[in-house]
């Protein structure tokens, strides 16, 4: 009786074939999964022997496959000459670990040491090889400057290279110039 039971089981075996065709699922679920989580993340980027960037996080997941780190509750700082240039906090920030750029989301708060100034808003994204800051153009965005001036207003975007600002859409608040007529 084993030895037909035995027969059977090699027909049955011998005639099953596997699909294959859904082969790519675990390459696309690979992606949605991240390949590691680091908890209290803190990392320092070093240019010329000194720090130039500082980001901290409660939590970090990486995906290798889409080049991207998602940053929860995150801290920045910049630095020039050894010294803080401007410090940032975000709810959530997503880094393309290729180019530099980021999309950061949730109660953002930018501060310019060197400036004395500072800004806010829900989201803004950085383009690192450009060094543009900028939202979304219904999003407001709330700048205050050294002179106590407040502006706020929406398509928000600011060239760090040429240090201008600028709004797409109407702005309203006070400007305060310390320049004598």
């Amino acid at each position: 009786m084993k030895r037909y039971f035995f027969i059977i089981f090699a027909v049955v075996i011998s005639a099953c074939t596997l699909d294959y065709s859904d082969a790519n699922l675990v390459d696309t679920l690979s992606e949605e999964i991240p390949n590691t989580i680091i908890y209290k993340y803190e990392t320092v980027e070093v240019q010329n022997g000194s720090p130039a960037l500082q980001i901290e996080a409660d939590k970090a997941e990486v995906y290798n496959g889409k080049e991207q780190t998602h940053l929860t509750n995150v801290a920045f700082s910049n630095f020039i000459d050894e010294e803080i240039n401007n410090q940032g906090r975000s709810d959530f920030a997503i880094l393309n670990m290729k180019s530099g750029d980021a999309e950061m989301t949730g109660s953002i708060r930018i501060t310019s040491k060197t400036d004395n100034s500072s800004l806010s808003a829900e989201s803004l994204s950085w383009i690192d090889d450009e060094k543009k800051l900028s939202s979304k153009p219904q999003e407001t965005v709330i700048v205050i400057d050294k002179e106590g001036s407040q502006i706020h207003g929406s398509g928000f975007s600011a060239d760090i290279k040429r240090k201008t600002i600028l709004f797409e859409n109407e702005i309203e608040g006070e400007f305060i110039s310390d320049e004598e007529n």
